[in-house]
């Protein structure tokens, strides 16, 4: 089929994504009019100005780096895979953007193409299923918890009673009796540990808008609840958003969750920065550790938690752990959720 003809200059114009030519300089030398509703530039603006016009200035850097690499090896592939990418509007807005990169040769230079589409639905709707899958998961959990209740600490108090049974028929016994009595004792202890861990797990929570007055209250629940010692250390001249602030307060909540439950820590050490460039939580503890790499059961649902609240608000939530090494938990966030 010939293409003679075909008004290409209209189509790549009315094209639903965006189309800019870069020359090895990184200047745009051409931008298609979706450009002008993606990014509210004119075309013409654009001519002869450096492409990460279109980026985040906090991003330049990295994207110079980025650029600078790809065209040591230019092919037809996706920009940034498995990064969130981010586009940056004249009025200084952020959205969220797909990229695909191109080489495009001419007779003596070489121009890299990039396709740009908006993502913004996408987004909503991904933040939507992440929404109702955590939801999900913590009905799940509050189930796990209920039968636990049942089948486990209910067994243990009955356990306990028939003890305390045994030890009044042992009543002249003195020594079998206070055998009997520090057994229930020692039994009634690891169910009181449950308990508390239980009652972290699931009383309710309001978020009062504060982060660093959350975190600390927080942590000193934990102390409470799990008799674990913690240490805090908060250096935040800067405040995030109300739903970035939110989704650190729950990781914090969760993974301090998972080492009431599973770490057998001696010590936690929270810390929590927050600046103008962006914050970072991080929580470290000294406990048992585990197999990144090994199912976790019923624990592994609260991982997936953490790691899809952290993509709710564009975060890089980051795990290391080895068996009898501890654990570290890292949370790097923006002030502001792009989008």
């Amino acid at each position: 089929m010939s293409t003679e003809g075909l008004p290409i200059q209209e189509l790549i114009d009315t094209a639903p994504d965006g189309f800019v030519v870069v020359d090895e300089a990184g200047l745009v030398v051409f931008a298609n009019s979706t450009v002008e509703s993606l990014f509210g530039f004119e075309p013409s603006e654009l001519l002869g100005r450096p492409v990460n016009t279109l980026i985040p200035e906090r991003l330049h850097d990295v994207h110079r780096e980025h650029r600078l690499s790809y065209m040591r090896d230019p092919r037809v592939r996706p920009m940034g895979l498995g990064l969130d990418l981010v586009g940056r509007r004249k009025d200084g807005s952020e959205f969220p953007v797909e990229i695909s990169l191109s080489p495009l040769k001419t007779a003596d230079r070489m121009f890299y193409t990039a396709i740009v589409r908006d993502i913004s639905e996408r987004k909503v709707m991904e933040d939507e299923r992440l929404a109702l899958e955590m939801q999900l998961e913590t009905e799940r959990e509050r189930d796990r918890i209920a039968m636990d209740l049942h089948d486990g600490i209910m067994q243990d108090i009955y356990a306990s009673t028939l003890a305390l049974e045994l030890a009044i028929d042992a009543g002249d016994a003195p020594e079998e009796t206070v055998e009997a009595i520090e057994r229930v004792i020692d039994q009634l202890q690891t169910v009181v540990r449950d308990i508390r861990s239980y009652i972290f797990d699931l009383r309710p929570r309001e978020f009062n808008g504060n982060l660093v007055e959350a975190i600390s209250n927080l942590v000193h629940e934990f102390q409470q609840n799990s008799q674990v010692p913690a240490e805090i250390e908060i250096d935040a001249p800067a405040t995030p958003s109300m739903s970035t602030s939110v989704t650190v307060y729950n990781i914090a909540h969760e993974c301090l969750s998972n080492i009431q439950r599973h770490a057998n820590a001696e010590l936690v050490r929270i810390t929590l920065e927050v600046k103008d460039g962006g914050g970072q939580l991080q929580v470290i503890d000294d406990g048992v550790g585990f197999d990144l790499g090994a199912d976790q059961g019923q624990s592994h649902r609260g991982l997936r938690n953490m790691f899809a609240r952290a993509r709710s608000v564009n975060a890089e939530l980051q795990l290391d752990s080895k068996p009898g090494e501890g654990t570290r938990l890292s949370l790097r966030f923006p002030l502001e959720p792009s989008g």
